[in-house]
């Protein structure tokens, strides 16, 4: 494993940035999109594929809390279907667009997610095949830890709070709630394929997203309640979800597209005190990924099917605009001045 330095850029303010910015992952177009997120445009967009090399799958995307850099999961030359070719974290500095590493952390891994912690002193990202988190210093960009999460756990989406990740298992349809300190694992099961998690700002539920079921379930932080939250009929497969910053609705996208499904254009929203759906949006073919502005007026969602980002309006639940981007466009995260969405 190693580590390639591309550039370590200076953080000082520019002001001829947007004011705010969302990140894409363009899965199979080997990139990563920058939309202006005021203005609603294209802003820029980042190739991750090394010259000379095959192209690279770009799944997931983040923005550090502190706004100094973005962290993407690739697979070189489509190493989950062909193995032996080396997986990577790639990190990038959100005022030049440049790449300033290349974190090199292994073969037949199949990267998924990755997050950070509040100091942004790490990260962590699920290695799906492996069954493992890793954990990687965000100064150094070396691996510390690698959490065992168990055969057959298969882990996806996860999120980080208090000192903890949730961790979202395909195959063990289960929730992992690890305590980093310890590496103590406290494993819920939830009796569906789950995919994703979210926790809310309070700290009062987490949620994760259940494909096979179409159900959400709500858990419990302080007494592990779960409550189970079925979505409409019709619903053809959650994916991402993510909170509000008043910690009061939970949008989900309803992807479907997997197993044979059809591909949904649908966004619920959740109320999290009723736990009740509120709202349905219609978005893009293939709805996946969806974060919120730090300030709470817009949803963004990538439309995996339609290569494009639907941007909604949370106070009317209308889509006010729809962005083209790469290809497949799956992860999303959002940038502004000060911070990035956790």
């Amino acid at each position: 494993m190693g580590v390639g330095f591309i550039l370590w850029p200076g953080c000082k303010e520019d002001y001829s940035l947007p004011k705010a910015m969302v990140f894409v992952a363009n899965e199979e177009s080997g990139s990563i999109s920058v939309l202006d997120a005021v203005y609603f445009t294209k802003w820029n967009e980042i190739d991750l594929t090394e010259s000379g090399e095959s192209p690279v799958l770009v799944h997931n995307v983040q923005v550090a809390p502190d706004g100094k850099s973005v962290w993407a999961t690739v697979i070189p030359g489509g190493a989950h279907q062909h193995g032996g070719a080396m997986e990577e974290i790639i990190v990038m500095d959100p005022f030049s667009s440049k790449i300033m590493a290349r974190i090199e952390v292994g073969a037949g891994l199949h990267l998924a997610h990755v997050v950070l912690d509040d100091a942004c002193e790490y990260a962590y990202a699920t290695a799906t095949d492996s069954n493992q988190v890793l954990e990687i210093n965000a100064r150094n960009y070396q691996v510390t830890r690698r959490f065992n999460l168990g055969s057959g756990h298969s882990p996806h989406g996860l999120r980080y709070f208090g000192g903890k990740l949730f961790i979202a298992n395909l195959d063990a349809k289960s929730l992992s709630i690890l305590h980093i300190a310890t590496g103590e694992q406290t494993e819920v099961a939830l009796g569906g394929v789950a995919v994703q998690t979210a926790v809310l700002p309070d700290g009062k539920f987490a949620f994760a997203s259940l494909y096979d079921t179409k159900e959400l379930v709500r858990y419990d932080l302080a007494s592990g309640a779960l409550l189970r939250i079925s979505l409409p009929a019709g619903s053809l497969g959650p994916i991402q979800l993510y909170p509000s910053p008043d910690s009061k609705q939970v949008f989900v996208c309803d992807q479907g597209g997997l197993n044979s499904q059809p591909w949904s254009d649908k966004v619920y929203i959740i109320d999290v005190e009723t736990a009740q759906i509120s709202g349905t949006i219609a978005v893009g073919s293939g709805a996946h990924g969806v974060v919120i502005s730090h300030d709470g007026l817009y949803a963004f969602v990538t439309n995996t099917n339609d290569d494009s980002v639907s941007v909604i309006e949370i106070a009317s639940q209308k889509v006010v605009s729809t962005l083209t981007v790469g290809e497949r466009p799956n992860g999303i995260g959002y940038w502004y001045r000060g911070g990035g969405m956790p």
